[in-house]
């Protein structure tokens, strides 16, 4: 059976079509997820979803459980789901066991099969029988789509002017723009409209949160965590001299902790002193135990030195932080 979008199946569903078979393939596991709830959702309706739906993850030991399930009659509605992800991890002999009930389904369940390999590396005979729906990763007009289906979804209205936008303002990743659609909807309340107004708002607040996260995770020489931090704020159009400021920021105030320890202040005057909430400046005080002076001088000597580069070198920002960063992360 050919592929079919989710709308296309989503269509069917609204004539009364429902199929034995849908194979979900794709590495974008966020649309797996999403797909599978929808999908639930509009087969079961208001079925008692305890009697009637079933999830496992693939392994030999469930799969027969999961066939088994599939082969019951549902109870007080008019399908059973069954949904089993995973399928690529399958032996060999679980694959010829999922591709003989293909052969046979039970009209009245939905077995509900995803992988994140593609629908041409699954069992030939099984993929002939299933609906199959790509769960790829969005890019250009799909995902603005998506980004409108999903608001669409919660009774709310974006224009393609703020849509534009708040997709330029976030990475690729869907569970990372999922988030921002949630919290978009929570400051828009009741309003059903969100304008461009709103998301440059909603995001300027998100960036915020960034540079607060960019911080503890210097404190915690996390340097994965730090470069992926540093390249969403780039992304976000976040000038990168305001992301050295707060580098340069944290470490001032590691250098005032030390100073203040030394005169036998307690937490709470330290943070009184420096300006931060108590929980914020337990945090620099153990993070603070873990530089000596004579290493803060040259991590603050390194930002100076990336600074000067910022503003008279070619090299992109990148390149530039990852230097400070390591130089920040590592041991002296």
């Amino acid at each position: 059976m050919p592929s079919l979008s989710i709308t296309q199946v989503l269509h069917r569903l609204e004539q009364g079509q429902v199929d034995p078979l849908y194979l979900l393939f794709g590495e974008e596991t966020f649309l797996t997820r999403e797909y599978t709830s929808t999908l639930i959702e509009r087969i079961l309706n208001d079925a008692p979803r305890d009697f009637n739906c079933d999830i496992f993850t693939a392994e030999s030991n469930t799969l027969v459980e999961a066939l088994s399930i599939a082969s019951t009659f549902p109870l007080m509605a008019s399908h059973r789901v069954v949904v089993l992800h995973g399928i690529q991890q399958l032996r060999k002999a679980d694959l010829q066991q999922l591709e003989q009930y293909a052969g046979q389904p039970v009209e009245t369940t939905t077995l509900i099969c995803s992988t994140e390999q593609d629908v041409n590396k699954c069992p030939r005979h099984f993929r002939q029988q299933a609906v199959a729906i790509p769960c790829q990763r969005l890019e250009g007009s799909q995902l603005h789509a998506w980004l409108v289906r999903t608001f669409t979804a919660k009774n709310y209205r974006i224009s393609d002017e703020a849509a534009q936008v708040l997709l330029q303002e976030q990475e690729n990743d869907l569970r990372v723009i999922s988030g921002e659609i949630e919290k978009l909807c929570t400051y828009a309340g009741e309003r059903s409209d969100i304008s461009l107004e709103d998301v440059q708002e909603v995001c300027q607040a998100s960036r915020q949160q960034s540079l607060f996260a960019l911080s503890d995770a210097i404190g915690t020489r996390q340097i994965p965590r730090v470069l992926t931090v540093v390249e969403r704020l780039l992304q976000q159009g976040e000038p990168p001299l305001v992301i050295l400021s707060m580098l340069v920021r944290h470490l001032r105030l590691l250098w005032s902790i030390q100073q203040l320890s030394r005169q036998h202040q307690d937490i709470a005057r330290m943070a009184k002193t420096i300006g931060v909430p108590q929980a914020v400046c337990r945090q620099l005080a153990t993070q603070s135990r873990l530089y000596s002076p004579a290493r803060l001088r040259q991590l603050y000597t390194a930002a100076i030195e990336a600074d000067i580069a910022f503003k008279t070198s070619n090299k992109p920002p990148q390149a530039i932080f990852e230097g400070l960063i390591f130089a920040l992360c590592t041991e002296g």
